[in-house]
């Protein structure tokens, strides 16, 4: 298949280094096996049997019925979204939710319309959706005049696509909003958006470019960052990535593979992250990589180690892999060992609880960041994917300690909604650590740093409110593992305050400030309060997770799905 990196010598690679030689040689055992499992090109079984731990909790009492005043309101908050978009940016990426105007930031094929879909398709919302696949079904993507990056195209598209035939493959969307023939054009559409990504990894490594030029079929570095002591010199030597862009694809790709038969697309995606899996360089922590890493070598060329942005899904799919894995896969064991020490990693050296503050006496748990020797007391709202993911490790691997750190930083993440003036959380927070031999990195500064410091044990650091879906992601986690009601019901007055300060004329616009949200606050007609975007994650992630807390629990069971990191649904099948 033209495109894909197959085993040989890289057109990059002059002397591998023997390491990754061995590495190739384990690996093979790997991909003889994917060609086994996967010798069926022609999947199209209705298969939702399950299999091993059960992770949704099970004792509801009637209580997993689903709240359908609530759901009713996620999902006209999912129509509003979506009609808005249709009679005012249909085509365009995205949406400018103040001005009504639109952008191309994901290659002008509609990220919107495909991110979505899977929502759509979920709320049964079938006069949207069958507007979107008709847009879906005419895509080129061969074609783009921009350069594409493997890591947001994958997650977006790609997923976006093969959850639309999962879903279509389980009777889930009826035969005349798509059929069976519409259903393999999709499945070509994956293939032929797959292909395109395919120079992405023809790297010494393995590891992708950070983008690809689809038009001369290569891959392409991001422009070089400048090295802070010799401003005429690159920063790194070779291009360098984050964890999260190595380590975010196997999902999807094994989907691919297993949906077509064919085993390169799992093939590649393990390459991908195999320098982070087995890496070589041994660093302080287990589990936790150093990173940026240099996709010619593998050798990380800094030191910074966390579970936030950039770095966040690398681990969530050491988790979710292993869910949807076959048993047979021999990595198995590695990747939960992996995300085993890495969670328990986080747990001993990055999280860190507040100190009191004059007017907030409660501690909160928060993970912060390492760089090098220094500690960054600074989370982001990324990060509050980590409660949800470690909640979901803790019961499919039983590890009673892991659950409760997850619900601790739930907690605290929990804490910084409620504490702000909007009911939202802000982009990112700094907080005084209670155990410190040192002066933290952050400390308040600014006469409005301390206020908010005193008052709730932290400070924002970045005040915004993007849409992100990380906090009602981990409520959902939460909801459906433990049952607890307050899940359920922190999720509502979350999707309330959004309904309160984000609903705008054209969509639902992002905050410019969590703590500032009373038009009297800002100059003018008060609309500065708004930043005038809404990105695709909005309608495939934040609106999906709030209504599948609300609905009943059997839809798209925790036994039965395995969620990508954009919020797509994939199958366990065993």
């Amino acid at each position: 298949m033209p495109g894909f990196r197959r085993w040989g010598k890289s057109k990059f690679e002059k002397n591998p280094e023997s390491s990754f030689k061995l590495l190739a040689a384990i690996l093979v055992i790997t991909f003889y096996l994917l060609i086994k499992e996967f010798s069926n090109p022609t999947v199209r079984t209705r298969d939702t049997s399950t299999f091993g731990a059960q992770i949704q909790h099970t004792a509801w009492n009637g209580t997993g019925k689903a709240q359908e005043t609530r759901a009713g309101k996620v999902r006209s908050a999912m129509k509003y979204t979506y009609w808005k978009y249709r009679e005012n940016a249909w085509g365009a990426d995205d949406i400018l939710p103040v001005s009504g105007g639109n952008l191309t930031t994901r290659n002008g094929w509609g990220a919107f319309i495909v991110d979505s879909a899977s929502t759509l398709a979920l709320m049964e919302l079938w006069d949207e959706l069958a507007h979107s696949l008709e847009h879906i079904v005419g895509i080129d993507f061969t074609h783009t005049e921009d350069l594409v990056d493997p890591f947001e195209t994958t997650i977006r598209y790609l997923g976006g696509l093969l959850s639309i035939v999962e879903l279509y493959d389980v009777g889930m969307i009826p035969e005349d909003i798509l059929d069976g023939e519409a259903r393999d054009l999709l499945l070509e559409h994956a293939v032929t958006l797959a292909e395109k990504l395919g120079p992405a990894y023809d790297t010494p490594t393995g590891m992708p470019w950070p983008r690809v030029n689809f038009k001369t079929s290569q891959g392409v570095a991001d422009p070089p960052a400048v090295h802070f002591e010799h401003p005429d010199k690159p920063q790194y030597a070779h291009p360098a990535i984050g964890p999260a862009r190595a380590g975010s694809s196997i999902l999807e790709n094994r989907v691919l593979t297993r949906l077509t038969g064919d085993p390169v697309y799992a093939r590649n995606s393990t390459l991908a992250w195999a320098p982070l899996v087995w890496s070589k360089w041994k660093t302080p922590w287990k589990g936790i990589v150093d990173a940026p890493i240099d996709i010619s070598t593998g050798a990380p060329v800094g030191r910074d180690r966390y579970w936030d942005g950039g770095h966040d899904s690398y681990y969530e799919y050491l988790l979710k892999v292993t869910l949807l894995a076959p048993p047979s896969d021999p990595h198995v064991n590695t990747y939960k060992t992996r995300f085993l020490e890495s969670a328990y990693s986080l747990r001993k050296h990055l999280s860190t609880r507040s100190a009191s503050a004059p007017e907030h006496a409660m501690q909160h748990l928060f993970i912060g960041k390492q760089d090098g020797e220094t500690y960054h007391n600074e989370q982001g709202h990324l990060a509050c994917f980590a409660p949800g993911t470690i909640l979901l490790g803790s019961k499919f691997y039983d590890q009673p300690y892991l659950r409760t750190f997850a619900l601790a930083l739930l907690e605290g993440c929990h804490h910084t909604y409620t504490s702000t003036p909007s009911k939202i959380g802000p982009e990112n927070w700094a907080w005084t650590p209670k155990l410190s031999y040192e002066a933290p990195f952050h400390a308040p500064e600014t006469a409005r740093a301390k206020k908010e410091w005193s008052e709730s044990g932290f400070w924002s650091t970045d005040p915004e409110y993007k849409g992100r879906p990380e906090y009602v992601e981990s409520l959902f986690y939460a909801w459906r593992i433990t049952g607890e009601q307050r899940f359920r019901d922190w999720a509502w007055e979350t999707f309330s305050a959004m309904e309160t300060h984000c609903k705008a004329p054209y969509g639902y616009a992002q905050l410019a400030d969590v703590y500032r949200v009373q038009p009297s606050e800002w100059p003018g007609t008060g609309e500065g309060r708004w930043i005038d975007m809404q990105e695709s994650f909005w309608a495939a992630e934040t609106l999906k997770y709030l209504w599948l807390t609300f609905t009943d629990v059997g839809t798209v069971s925790l036994d039965d799905w395995v969620f990508s990191t954009e919020g797509h649904v994939f199958r366990m099948i065993r």
